[in-house]
Parts: C-alpha cells; sequence; structure tokens
C-alpha cells in the first residue's frame, strides 16, 4: 500500500505525508498554545482559526494524509472600455474547494484503492510540518522540496492503515535553512506583517487579510501597494526559495457591463449584470469574493495607473 501510495502522489507531481491521528490533536493543541501565549492576534484567531480546533473527534480514523499540490497563479480579465485589465489571483485561490474534491476522490479511487477518505478539519499546515511535508520559510509559508510555495495542502483522514514510523508524531516545524540571515521577504511586505524576531508574522497586519475583509482600508495598507485581487504574493515573489511563478489563465472575463457594475454599482435595471458576475466568481470558486470585488479592482487600477472607462 505504501508503495502503490508514493507512485500516485509522484505520477501526480504531488509530494505526499501521513501519520497517526494524534498528530491533529497535537497540532490543535500547540495553536492554542500560542493563542495562549500571546503570539496569536485574538481577533485574527476567532475569525480565522477557532473553527479548525473545534471539530468532531477523530474517532473512526486510522491515518491522517496529507498531499501538497502545485499550483499556479490565475489572470482574470476586465474588460474596462478601452482594454482588457488583467488581474492576478495567487495559487489556491481559483478552484480551491474542488481541487480538494478533486483529490480526495483520486486519492480514495486510485490511491488508497477505495478505502474511506474524508476532509480534515484541521489546522493544514502545522498537521504537514509535523508529519514532516512541510518547512516555514520566515514568512511563515510553507515549502515543499522541490515545489517551493506555490501549492495547495490538501489533508484528509482514513481508516486505511498505512505504515507510520515511530518518530512520527514527534516531529516539529521546522525552518527553511535558506531563511538564515537573509531578510528578503521583510524588505518585500508592503505592510510590516513579517518581523526579523519571530517566524510567526502578523497575520492581522497582512494585506491579504485586509483585502479578503469587506469595509475601508485599515491604515497600514499602503495606497499603492495592491498587486493582486486577493491576496498577496510580494514575500513569495521575491523568496530566492521559489521557483518562478508559474502563471496562466482563468478563462474567466468579466464584460464592460459586469465591470462598470463592479466598480462604480451601475448597470442594467434588471438582475442580468449581478447575476452575470455571479457566474463568474462560481466559475473561479470565490462566490464569497463578492463583497470585496469592486473594492479590490478599484485599488488595483489606482495602483497601476489605469482609468477605466
Amino acid at each position: 500500500m505504501e508503495s502503490r501510495l508514493r507512485n500516485w502522489s509522484e505520477k501526480r507531481g504531488y509530494r505526499i505525508a501521513w501519520g497517526p491521528a494524534e498528530v491533529v490533536e497535537r497540532a490543535r493543541a500547540a495553536i492554542v498554545a500560542r493563542r495562549d501565549g500571546g503570539e496569536l492576534d485574538e481577533e485574527f484567531y476567532q475569525h480565522h482559526i477557532d473553527e479548525l480546533l473545534d471539530a468532531d473527534a477523530l474517532d473512526d480514523c486510522e491515518t491522517v494524509v496529507v498531499v501538497a499540490i502545485p499550483r499556479p497563479a490565475h489572470r482574470v480579465a476586465f474588460d474596462i472600455g478601452a482594454t482588457s485589465f488583467d488581474a492576478l489571483l495567487p495559487p489556491t485561490y481559483v478552484h480551491y474547494r474542488r481541487t480538494f474534491e478533486e483529490v480526495r476522490e483520486d486519492l480514495a479511487v486510485n490511491g488508497l484503492l477505495g478505502a474511506k477518505v474524508e476532509r480534515l478539519v484541521a489546522p493544514i499546515k502545522t498537521v504537514a510540518a509535523m508529519l514532516g511535508l512541510v518547512r516555514y520559510g520566515r514568512n511563515n509559508i510553507t515549502y515543499v522540496d522541490g515545489i517551493g510555495s506555490y501549492l495547495q495542502l490538501c489533508g484528509y483522514i482514513t481508516d486505511a492503515k498505512l505504515p507510520i514510523s515511530e518518530d512520527a508524531p514527534a516531529r516539529g516545524p521546522r525552518l527553511l535553512t535558506e531563511c538564515d540571515g537573509c531578510n528578503i521577504c521583510l524588505a518585500a511586505c508592503p505592510t510590516n506583517a513579517i518581523e526579523e524576531d519571530r517566524v510567526l508574522i502578523r497575520a492581522e497586519r497582512c494585506i491579504t487579510l485586509a483585502n479578503e475583509n469587506p469595509g475601508q482600508w485599515p491604515a497600514f495598507v499602503p495606497p499603492r501597494s495592491h498587486h493582486c485581487l486577493l491576496g498577496c504574493l510580494r514575500c513569495q515573489r521575491s523568496c530566492p526559495a521559489n521557483p518562478k511563478l508559474k502563471i496562466t489563465s482563468s478563462g474567466v472575463c468579466f464584460s464592460a457591463d459586469e465591470t462598470a457594475h463592479l466598480l462604480h454599482g451601475v448597470g442594467p435595471a434588471d438582475d442580468t449584470t449581478e447575476s452575470g458576475i455571479r457566474v463568474r466568481l462560481t466559475d473561479l470558486d470565490q462566490v464569497d469574493a463578492r463583497p470585496v470585488l469592486g473594492r479590490n479592482l478599484r485599488a488595483l487600477l489606482d495602483a497601476r495607473g489605469v482609468v477605466a472607462v
């Protein structure tokens, strides 16, 4: 089974690791300890982490499996009247949920030969680090040998019994050796979310958090720092440990009416334009991003000095 599973992973260009269910509880406990020690912003913890720690117990789980999948960034096109404007979405932002399900089905049928496989609800980065699959960069992003940080981590629980080394539950997070003496990501971060004296970033200051939440831009976000429609790639694209970022088209293009409606709140009197926007966001698997899309697009155009008609 182990050989078949590794062959399944290698043929697809993935990386894979597994371990006992107790690793999940250790990962959850490690996150709570950081919260209790004041390392995590409480508001960020409540909104983005707490639900990962309050999942059901893993009573029927024999093994935890984490798969690292290389992902490209995607271009999304907007018709702004005189021309087309391309906005960038970082890896994992397109078809994130779909990728989880597609890999789960493939793993169950072809990797684990019909075993029960379900999605893991847990802090997957921490679990992957404890399984030895990933190392952390100083930017608090996970890296995999041969892939870098342009990846999606997919975690699963299964009733399949896989061979597990005795030291698997004892592994701890490791820092990239390339980070020793390197401060490139610190200089690249536009909001000073990365600090020299700690690996855990100030997530509450990260531009990713700012552009995923609706409302006015926080004061700590410089006006011309916007470069992605959602998320941020500054620290990753500047990192010497990363390969060149692969960028591909998402195949999604917002029409002139849809773009104008996003930017200015105008469009046909009926629901045609809003329905079209929803179709595009569904194609991207980003329906939840609708409240911030227009604001983020305006910020991108302003940052590049583009005037929409």
